[in-house]
């Protein structure tokens, strides 16, 4: 299955500038894509026998406890709460790092561990201190990402700088701190680093170039590279005592490599499930532990045989099971240590919030420690009782805007000696199912199901996606008392989302609901996968920093082992229907229908992204679809216009597009609440990431619509949820098991639903902002043409662009002003511009990413017999006009 998927996952959030399904015939695709009865109209689809309407359900309390309204991050008592609800206490003291910590070592002698931090902003070497927990040095390094080794004999420190090729060397001083002793130019992009017991030689990982680099240490220069298989990308390595072996995971793969080192050469290509990282190995070279992160196990191998002899399951015995017992996916393991001395294997596993304690023999699980939100890497101070454990998200963003900047990790302190492991394991497994633990109604019947076996009077799911707002700037306006909200942050309320007022002020709305993503697109990610990859969760930021992984998203480590949502509907016999998200839509069931034949390609602009269509032809179409009597039981549809296409002249202005976007959404409930579907439908609308805009409770906080007659009418939810809890919601809503373990463990929106229905449709807003264009002289033109728009996450600087124009339009700015902020814009970061657009014009321009992905598209569908386009002979991006 995953050879199926690897071509069409180029296809991923790529917007071809074209009004009509993307060169194809009227009819000829949709043809083909008929649903698997071969049939396509009223008579499809369920729900329409006329019978009566559903009767109001006996009463249930279903009322949330108060600990639920809790916001997340740092509590008073000390304690942290995860965006998504859970609590996260590490096993021992922390401290907080400014930044996005991915790798760590610690110091042979000394009780120092040294950091790397790689953010979209922070990129540094940290030295922590192992007994006062301080922070004693920041080292700022442009480009740092993983790899990072120390001498044995304590000396120095070396660092693989990433994108920018460099090995860069420092001294260690006698207190621990560093200072750079050299720069070795090594012109390729380095991950991991290892060096040999003796200190002579130090082994880089070519992440780019599928080789090994080999440094003599005393030189400081390159002896050799040595390939690795084709199409294989090294991302940790690991030496072998007493064999001349080395050990290379690859992240975006699906092998471990074995390298003679003696040879200069390949001895062993180990095939594993999809993204393996960590490593370890006994100190006598009888055994290599390697973490699978896309299919959350560690495996133990011989390195006589090579072979595998041993794997388990991370969450085994101390986390949510399968109804067969089984543990759920999604625990992203991603680093291990292993302690010769007590014959235990730690492994941190990030989306779990816990490492796993595991018998190095056996692989047997021994328990878990907790740890703060997604722990990256686990290090075993020489003593043999500190153990080291780095998060990455451990202190929140908290308020503001761009939540990819203010990433705040941590590393905590966990004392092993006199440790009660079987009280961490009960506390690790507790602060993961916390939000269901405290929440858990048992209904004799409920519209969202409480118990096994019960049947939801919903049989209808809409979920609508827009792009890249929080709470405050759209619905920060709200005067109401009940509402936790900041005017001052509110740039698209009032004249411009009507009809967001009056679905919040009708139906049920959330001002304690947080996306799980910073950007576009780890949120189409989230939101057709349920689940962010190790993978995704470590490119992202590296894409957002250098734009060098601008293809991340279409790697094969980006798509869970699992499948996605779409598949998983699909495999418990519901029904999808997609409109205009390419994200998800190769993801093949487990009967073989690939998720893109749920895709209407009659859609207005196709089945991707694309800002150049309005939202509103969108949502007629839909509306249309709906009033013939086509419905399936679960229908994504993307509104993506509220992202706006700059001041990009002859185009639709920022404020037009975001007020299409609104009446859009509004035009789609108001079809769903006039039709047949209405007594047995629900909609959820949410944002795919809330980057453009700022908050007042949380860089991550946005808006969260429950529309339907079983909604609670003018409520508005302090229950604290996030996109898990909306896919538990629709998971017990349509009768199908959770896909993994982050919606296992999230509390349903019981609170913004009810038992007794109110079928009163709903009337949309008429858009109270007029249609209008961006002229020729309008501010920010320039950059804004400069800008590519054919898909999600392309203009670093768009949402502050916009904030100026609108600055300017407002007159609080002059237009030289104005024009001098954009510019700054471009300028605070040369050489980071430089780079992206570098990568820009080859990936998305010259071919590498998205003529590829265009003919991937092409080649599956000349497979089905679908004629299409060469990629250069599809339409140009016309205006939308209305």
């Amino acid at each position: 299955m995953r050879r199926g998927l690897r071509a069409g996952r180029l296809l991923l959030a790529l917007t071809l500038g074209c009004p009509s399904p993307v060169g194809i015939e009227d009819g000829g695709l949709e043809d083909a894509l008929v649903d698997d009865a071969g049939v396509d109209g009223a008579d499809a689809f369920m729900g329409l026998d006329g019978g009566p309407l559903p009767e109001p359900l006996p009463p249930c309390d279903v009322t949330p406890p108060a600990a639920l309204f809790a916001r997340p991050g740092r509590q008073e008592d000390g304690s942290f709460l995860s965006l998504d609800g859970r609590r996260a206490v590490a096993a021992g003291p922390t401290a907080v790092i400014e930044g996005f910590p991915t790798a760590a070592v610690v110091h042979p002698t000394q009780r120092v561990a040294y950091l790397v931090v790689a953010s979209a902003d922070d990129r540094r070497i940290d030295v922590v201190d192992l007994d006062t927990f301080a922070v004693l040095q920041r080292v700022e390094r442009d480009d740092v990402f993983f790899g990072i080794a120390v001498a044995p004999d304590g000396s120095e420190v070396y660092v693989a700088a990433g994108a920018s090729g460099d090995l860069v060397v420092y001294a260690v001083g006698a207190d621990g701190t560093l200072t750079e002793a050299a720069t070795v130019a090594l012109d390729t992009y380095l991950a991991g680093a290892v060096i040999t017991p003796d200190g002579a030689t130090l082994y880089l990982a070519g992440f780019d170039e599928s080789v090994v680099l080999e440094i003599d240490v005393a030189s400081r220069s390159e002896r050799r590279r040595i390939a690795l298989p084709e199409g294989t990308h090294a991302w940790e390595l690991a030496l072998v005592p007493g064999r001349e072996e080395l050990y290379a995971s690859d992240l975006r793969g699906e092998s471990l490599t074995v390298l003679d080192l003696a040879a200069g050469s390949v001895a062993e290509s180990i095939p594993l499930p999809v993204s393996p990282t960590g490593l370890a190995v006994r100190a006598d070279g009888s055994a290599v532990y390697a973490a699978v992160s896309g299919s959350d196990s560690v495996v133990l191998i011989d390195p006589v045989t090579r072979g595998l002899v041993g794997t388990v399951q991370v969450g085994a015995g101390d986390l949510l099971n399968d109804a067969a017992g089984a543990p759920l996916p999604h625990s992203n393991v991603n680093a291990l240590h292993y302690d010769d001395a007590s014959d235990r294997l730690y492994a941190s596993r990030g989306a779990d919030n816990a490492v796993s304690v595991l018998d190095g023999t056996t692989l047997d699980p021994l328990g878990a420690l907790p740890s703060d939100v997604y722990p990256t890497d686990v290090v075993l101070a020489p003593d043999g009782r500190t153990l080291v454990v780095t998060s990455g998200k451990g202190d929140g963003a908290g308020p503001g805007g761009r939540a990819k900047d203010q990433l705040r990790g941590t590393v905590a302190f966990v004392d092993l000696l006199g440790l009660d492991l079987d009280a961490e394991t009960r506390r690790a497994t507790s602060n993961f199912t916390r939000t269901v633990d405290l929440y858990a109604p048992d209904c004799e019947h409920f519209v969202v199901p409480t118990r096994p076996g019960q049947v939801s009077p919903i049989q209808y799911v809409i979920l609508i996606v827009k792009e890249n707002k929080t709470f405050d700037a759209i619905l920060g306006d709200l005067d109401d008392p009940e509402v936790d909200a900041d005017p001052s942050f509110n740039e698209w309320g009032l004249p411009y989302t009507p009809n967001h007022h009056a679905l919040a002020t009708q139906f049920a709305h959330s001002d304690n609901f947080y996306v799980l993503t910073p950007n576009s697109d780890t949120g189409h990610i989230a939101l057709t996968a349920t689940h962010l990859t190790e993978y995704a969760e470590r490119f992202f930021l590296e894409d957002v920093h250098n734009g060098r992984f601008m293809t991340w998203p279409v790697s094969d480590g980006t798509v869970p082992e699992r499948g996605n949502f779409f598949a998983h509907l699909h495999d418990h016999g519901r029904g999808v229907r997609i409109y205009g998200e390419i994200v998800g839509t190769q993801a093949v069931a487990a009967d073989g229908t690939r998720m893109i034949r749920r895709s209407d390609m009659r859609f207005p602009g196709g089945f991707i992204t694309n800002y150049t269509v309005r939202d509103e032809d969108k949502a007629r179409y839909v509306a249309r679809r709906i009033e013939a009597g086509a419905l399936e039981p679960f229908t994504y549809l993307l509104l993506p216009n509220d992202h706006t296409n700059g001041t990009v002249p002859g185009t639709p202005t920022p404020e037009s597009m975001v007020a299409d976007n609104d009446y859009a959404m509004g035009l789609v409930v108001e079809a769903l609440s006039r039709s047949v579907f209405w007594p047995r439908s629900v909609v959820f609308v949410v944002e795919d990431d809330p980057q453009g805009t700022a908050d007042h409770v949380d860089a991550h906080r946005s808006v969260l619509h429950v529309i339907s007659p079983w909604a609670r009418r003018g409520y508005v939810s302090h229950v604290h949820t996030s996109y898990a809890a909306v896919f538990a919601t629709i998971e017990r809503i349509l009768g199908v098991p959770p896909l993994g373990r982050p919606d296992a463990a999230a509390a349903p929106l019981y609170d913004m639903f009810t038992n007794t229905p109110d079928f009163t449709p709903y009337e949309a807003v008429e858009r109270t902002y007029p249609y209008e264009i961006n002229p020729e002289e309008v501010v920010g033109a320039d950059a804004s043409r400069r800008m590519d728009f054919r898909g999600p996450d392309r203009n670093e600087h768009l949402g502050e662009l916009v904030r100026i124009y609108r600055g300017w339009r407002r007159g609080e700015l002059t237009r030289d002003e104005a024009e001098r902020r954009i510019d700054a814009l471009d300028d605070r970061d040369e050489a980071h511009d430089e780079d992206h657009d570098e990568a820009v014009d080859e990936a998305a321009i010259d071919g590498a990413a998205f003529d590829a992905a265009y003919e991937a598209y092409r080649e599956w569908a000349a497979e089905q017999g679908i004629e299409t386009l060469p990629l250069r002979e599809l339409p140009g991006a016309p205006l939308i006009r209305p």
